[in-house]
């Protein structure tokens, strides 16, 4: 029935799609029903999921979520990868660094320290599988028009290949923490901006072309951070894995896209331990 949602079973149809005889079945039935598991119409005497399964999926969903599984699939993330993997929840109108892995020497941590205003194009993976009016909501949020039209293509990019790749600017890397207030790429980390400095850095990113919409397998690529979406069992995204680069190296394409797959294998881990639902690409 889960697997069913819009529909509705007879007790025969129970039965044979259980492969349990019509006694078995009739007593299952009733027993869940007496229970509200299941409902059953009062003139079809067909079958459906019922409100107490609300209060269970509820329980079940606060018992434990993606975070409590991060720290050990961030720490293989970072050791295969050699980079510094963080991992990203969505809460309210920011997301925040809830865990972390392979800290660069000389870069201050970002748990407990860094949030960032989801403001396009940060936030994109999150809003990717978001519905319409969430979307259009979080669009315009942007600092600068110039953000929209470019984070519109990406969406639909980012749901096929279920992950973003966000190109390095000293904007961004100074705004995620990445790039410390010197300048200097692993110099001595800094306190996160805040104030109209930061206000200043979402304006400068707004206007960059950041995200990268396709990748060509032999070009070259100044990469920041490579996002991968975790899901819910609603098919939301719960948080990201993303491990991040702090120098200047050029990746071409196709490292890029093996580096992304190793975060997608990560995410899909997580979705995993959660039970989440990958949803069709739609």
């Amino acid at each position: 029935m889960a697997a069913h949602p819009d529909e509705r079973f007879t007790l025969s149809e129970v039965a044979r799609r259980c492969g349990l005889n019509k006694a078995t079945a009739h007593a299952l039935l009733s027993a869940l029903t007496a229970r509200g598991v299941l409902v059953r119409h009062p003139d079809e005497k067909r079958y459906s999921l019922g409100p107490r399964l609300v209060a269970i999926g509820e329980a079940a969903r606060r018992g434990y979520t993606a975070a409590d599984f991060v720290p050990p699939v961030l720490e293989e993330l970072a050791r295969t990868t050699g980079l510094w993997a963080r991992a990203w929840q969505f809460a309210g109108d920011h997301i925040a660094c809830n865990a972390e892995a392979g800290v660069p020497e000389g870069v201050r941590p970002s748990v407990g320290t860094l949030r960032l205003p989801v403001a396009p194009p940060v936030g994109a993976v999150f809003m990717a599988w978001a519905d319409t009016l969430t979307v259009e909501a979080w669009l315009a949020r942007a600092a600068s028009v110039e953000a929209v039209p470019p984070t519109l293509d990406a969406l639909p990019v980012v749901r096929r290949q279920r992950f973003a790749v966000m190109l390095a600017s000293p904007e961004w890397r100074r705004l995620s923490g990445a790039l410390p207030s010197n300048g200097q790429v692993g110099s001595a980390g800094a306190a996160p901006v805040e104030g109209e400095t930061r206000r200043a850095l979402l304006a400068a990113v707004a206007r960059q072309r950041l995200l990268a919409v396709e990748l060509d397998d032999s070009a070259g690529y100044r990469i920041a951070d490579v996002i991968a979406p975790v899901f819910d069992a609603a098919g939301g995204v719960d948080l990201t894995p993303s491990p991040t680069v702090v120098d200047d190296r050029e990746l071409r394409g196709a490292e890029v896209r093996a580096l992304a797959g190793r975060v997608v294998e990560a995410a899909d881990q997580l979705t995993g331990a959660i039970c989440g639902r990958i949803p069709d690409v739609g």
